[in-house]
C-alpha cells in the first residue's frame, strides 16, 4: 500500500466498524419505552391497526410499538417485513407492508416503526377495546296516546 492511502486508514477503519447491540433485547431504555428489541428473540407479531403492532417475545415479553405515522394498508394486510443488519429492531427501523398479489407476496408501502413500549396481555387487551364502547340500545319511551278530539267540522263536506 502506498504512503498516501496509508494516512487514511484508521478513518477508513473506524468507519467500518460495525453496530453492534447488546445481547439482551433492550438496547437503550428510558424508562417507559426503549428503542430497539432483538430480532432474533421476536417469536410473533400481531397487527393491531395501522398505527400499532405487537411484538411477542422470547421469555413471555410483550412489546406494542406506536408508528410515529399511520402505515395505511397495514391493518388489511396484517404482515409485514423488515430487514436488520444487526440483532436489533428499532426506533426508526423500516418495516414493508406485504401484500398479496395472487402469485405470492410482494413488500408495499414502507413505514417507520416508534418506540417499543412493555406491555402485559391485558394491557393489549385494554388497548383494542374500542375508545367509547359499544352503544347501547334503549327503547325510546313515547309518550301515551291522546283521544284526538274533533271540533265539529266535517272536513270532507266542501260546503
Amino acid at each position: 500500500m502506498t504512503s498516501r492511502y496509508k494516512r487514511f486508514l484508521p478513518v477508513l477503519c473506524v468507519l467500518c466498524v460495525p453496530v453492534v447491540s447488546p445481547a439482551s433485547d433492550e438496547a437503550v431504555d428510558d424508562g417507559e419505552t426503549i428503542r430497539c428489541i432483538n430480532s432474533r428473540a421476536i417469536r410473533s407479531t400481531d397487527v393491531i391497526n395501522d398505527s400499532n403492532i405487537v411484538f411477542h417475545m422470547q421469555g413471555r415479553k410483550i412489546y406494542l410499538n406506536t408508528l410515529p405515522r399511520s402505515c395505511r394498508g397495514l391493518s388489511r394486510e396484517r404482515r409485514f417485513s423488515f430487514v436488520t443488519h444487526t440483532r436489533s429492531l428499532c426506533e426508526s427501523d423500516r418495516i414493508n407492508v406485504l401484500k398479496d398479489s395472487g402469485l405470492g407476496a410482494y413488500e408495499g408501502r414502507s413505514c417507520k416503526l416508534g418506540r417499543f413500549q412493555l406491555a402485559t396481555e391485558q394491557d393489549i387487551a385494554d388497548f383494542q377495546k374500542p375508545l367509547h364502547g359499544k352503544p347501547e340500545s334503549k327503547p325510546v319511551e313515547l309518550p301515551p296516546v291522546q283521544d284526538v278530539m274533533s271540533d265539529g267540522a266535517d272536513d270532507d263536506d266542501p260546503g
